[in-house]
């Protein structure tokens, strides 16, 4: 039970994290002249909504 909440706890800080950096990633994104690399961004999003996954999960 424990274990489970932690779990729950843990996986909605990430997603919410996550999230959150990729919204700042995307405005530094935006503003950047030439060429870019949007590996983070993706990675931060998917990562995010994989955390929301496991969050509904524990629910």
């Amino acid at each position: 039970m424990m274990a489970e909440t932690f779990a729950l706890y843990l996986s909605l800080v990430m997603a919410i994290f996550l999230i959150a950096f990729a919204y700042f990633e995307a405005i530094k994104i935006s503003n950047a002249d030439g060429k870019i690399y949007g590996g983070t961004f993706i990675f931060s999003v998917t990562s995010g909504f994989i955390f929301f996954g496991f969050t509904h999960i524990f629910m």
